[in-house]
């Protein structure tokens, strides 16, 4: 393959981050959030060391030109069916390991979200990276019956254009979660409170007043370490009860991880009881940018019928705002409470194809019904006249 101006162009598949020129990552692939970094993707290899990951690096003569993360798994399809199965399946997997799963490539990982590749449009062409990304695929993912490739987020020119070459290479679309933000560039949380509509405004200011009659406290803390006792078993409880994007636990040594390799940008919100138990937490990411609440967990028994999940969102809110962030990224589902909160949903979409050739004429058209996500009701989340003065959506793009 060769670049532009005849240089020739070299793509190399490397196994860990730690390959990669980790400043270039952080600045063209995670572009400063704090869950897509290197050090994070480090966390992720040593969580899930059956996961296969490859760091695709594109190069033109010394320069890279051109990054992404492919990963490839066996995806337990008993997830996604009633527990009874799990059961079942567990029983059977001792004579056949593989029983109800799926070989899984993917352009991205299960807990990241938004764009997984950068490449520089001043030295390497679209196709030409399309090509480079494509064929560094089908070398990484060859126990893969399936391949996806996210995300694509639907507002972003560069990356309906991209999406498309792909679909025009046996690739079907696919509809993903959207992906929940509140853009504040600079507001202050008030003024974000301001700008939503009554009835939010509203809902939200009784939540507060209802957990300062309860005695509910927050309280954010660095290092966290000591917590994870308390904190763990929360985490699992949300997990086991999750009704959508049913993944593997993290396991605990993950949480110690990322407070190793992340000290001054990941911290916990806790929310006590009156009594001083804990009730819930969530575990979160901050760079200069961007805000991102990434797990929860909570007391299911106490905090039924309780405001603890509004609370927490708010007070993160409020986090972001106050370190002067440019967005909050809330993550994938609980879209009602969510937008409440101010957050604006951005749509994202998935290139999938089949990897084998005999089943992909049969199979390719079924992907949109099999894999796309239902997409949540949109809301109006601001009050007359905010409309103007609403931050507009960050777009970034290839170079």
């Amino acid at each position: 393959m060769s670049g532009r101006e005849g240089t020739a162009t070299t793509t190399r598949c490397v196994s860990s981050i730690r390959e990669v020129p980790r400043a270039l990552w952080d600045e063209k692939v995670a572009q400063g959030h704090p869950f897509k970094s290197a050090a994070f993707l480090a966390c992720l290899e040593e969580a899930f060391p059956e996961r296969k990951f490859a760091y695709v690096v594109v190069s033109r003569g010394e320069d890279v030109v051109g990054l992404a993360v492919v990963t490839e798994e066996r995806l337990d399809l008993t997830l996604m069916l009633p527990r009874a199965m799990g059961v079942v399946a567990a029983a059977v997997r001792k004579v056949l390991p593989r029983f109800l799963t799926l070989g899984l490539g993917m352009v991205g990982t299960f807990e990241t979200a938004q764009r997984h590749w950068w490449y520089d449009a001043r030295a390497l062409s679209e196709e030409d990276f399309a090509r480079a990304l494509l064929a560094a695929c089908d070398a990484a993912c060859t126990d893969s019956a399936l391949l996806l490739v996210r995300d694509f987020m639907e507002d972003v020119p560069d990356d309906v254009r991209l999406e498309s070459w792909f679909l025009g290479r046996g690739f079907q679309r696919v509809a993903n979660h959207p992906l929940a933000v509140v853009r504040l560039d600079g507001l202050s949380s008030e003024a974000h409170l301001q700008r939503l509509k009554r009835k939010s405004r509203q809902n939200l200011r009784k939540q507060l007043r209802d957990a300062e009659a309860l005695g509910l406290r927050v309280e954010r803390v660095r290092p966290y370490r000591h917590l994870l006792d308390e904190c763990y078993p929360l985490y699992l409880q949300v997990h086991e009860g999750a009704s959508e994007f049913k993944r593997p636990p993290f396991p605990r040594a993950f949480f110690e991880s990322l407070e190793d390799r992340l000290p001054d940008s990941s911290s916990l919100l806790t929310l006590r009881a009156k009594d001083g138990a804990l009730l819930g937490f969530i575990l979160t990411g901050t760079s200069g940018d961007i805000h991102n609440p990434f797990l929860i967990g909570l007391d299911y028994a106490r905090t039924q019928g309780t405001p603890a999940y509004y609370v927490l969102l708010w007070r993160e809110v409020e986090e972001g705002a106050r370190r002067g962030c440019r967005s909050v990224d809330l993550g994938l589902t609980s879209y009602f409470v969510k937008q409440t909160l101010g957050a604006e949903l951005e749509g994202m979409t998935m290139a999938a194809r089949v990897q084998s050739a005999w089943l992909r004429p049969l199979l390719n058209p079924l992907l949109p019904l099999l894999l796309g996500e239902k997409q949540p009701e949109e809301r109006e989340k601001f009050r007359p006249g905010a409309e103007e003065a609403r931050p507009q959506p960050h777009t970034s793009r290839a170079a």
